[in-house]
């Protein structure tokens, strides 16, 4: 079976494509700015396709499947979420239209930004109306948009996750940084909390989207049932690193100008930081909780892994990798 996917260099991308190369059933082409840079993907049998999503290559005629993972976390200006976020996820299902190809099922990997931040005591469900209080959200959700135009022309599905750990990953790689200086920052008010999911956990949830029984425009939810506040993420992984770190609470204040300066140094950078203005406003809202029971009822979908194991086989990986 062919399968076509966006992002494969990236984080989620290549673990993905990990996994589908260990099932030995699956030929896979990835799309990639750069063929002579291949990062995670170096080395293994892939079929790298030179483009991006606003100039798509020519894709084979009798591709099974399409993983669409690419996307803009990250951006110096709001509008660029939307060039890539919006416009590239239309101009993906323009190339399918044009090039007259007609895959099995099309995932598109959005965010649990585009529907926004719950109430407590009340997840986010897939039915509730979108509420994104970012760019970042907003950008995805209109992703989502473009895709459903396209539903009753490709069997698609759209996947939903908050933020996502494991090896590879960089932007939690800060915050675990920290830990093993001995510091655990909190954020805001200790009550926030989030939904996050471990990479592994996601991968098979993304796969198990190609069940050929499910309805097109279906949106699943997926994410470790149980949510969590950043100070149990950080006392979980402080043990593992060997360290009892000392607490520090950063009021929002404090927060918003290490943002500020984040940001002015971000501008003399090529690729943006992790700290923003727009990234403390979705920290200020009191939950980020999905509800997974959809995922677990329809797909069967389990969290396979417990945060502590997640997070042992993450922090594993950056120091044999000397990432931390």
């Amino acid at each position: 079976m062919k399968v076509f996917v966006t992002g494969g260099t990236g984080f989620i991308g290549s673990h993905l494509i990990d996994s589908l190369l260990a099932q030995n059933e699956y030929e896979i082409y990835a799309l990639v700015r750069d063929p002579h840079n291949l990062k995670w993907l170096e080395g293994k049998n892939i079929h790298s396709l030179q483009g991006d999503l606003l100039s798509i290559p020519e894709l084979p005629t009798d591709l099974d499947y399409i993983f669409h993972l690419a996307g803009s976390t990250k951006a110096h200006k709001s509008a660029d979420y939307y060039t890539v976020n919006q416009s590239g996820t239309a101009s993906l299902f323009q190339a399918l239209s044009a090039q007259e190809l007609h895959p099995k099922r099309v995932i598109y990997l959005s965010s649990l930004a585009a529907a926004g931040p719950s109430r407590p005591g009340n997840p986010v469900r897939e039915s509730d109306p979108p509420q994104p209080v970012s760019p970042y959200g907003r950008s995805k959700l209109q992703g989502e948009v473009e895709a459903l135009k396209y539903a009753q022309d490709y069997p698609l599905i759209i996947a939903r996750v908050g933020p996502v750990f494991g090896p590879r990953e960089r932007d939690f790689l800060s915050y675990f940084k920290f830990l093993k200086m001995g510091i655990l920052p909190s954020f805001g008010s200790s009550s926030h909390r989030l939904s996050i999911c471990y990479v592994k956990d996601l991968i098979r949830g993304l796969q198990m989207c190609l069940n050929a029984g499910l309805k097109t425009g279906e949106i699943f939810n997926f994410a470790d049932p149980t949510p969590y506040t950043w100070d149990e993420l950080g006392k979980t992984a402080a043990p593992l690193l060997g360290k009892n770190p000392k607490q520090i609470r950063l009021s929002l204040p404090i927060v918003y100008a290490i943002a500020f300066i984040s940001e002015f140094v971000d501008l003399f950078k090529k690729q943006p930081g992790i700290i923003s203005k727009e990234k403390i406003s979705e920290m200020r809202q009191s939950s980020w909780v999905a509800d997974t029971h959809k995922a677990e009822e329809m797909l069967g979908f389990r969290t396979n892994y417990s945060l502590a194991e997640g997070l042992e086989e993450t922090l594993s990986w950056y120091s044999q990798h000397n990432w931390l």
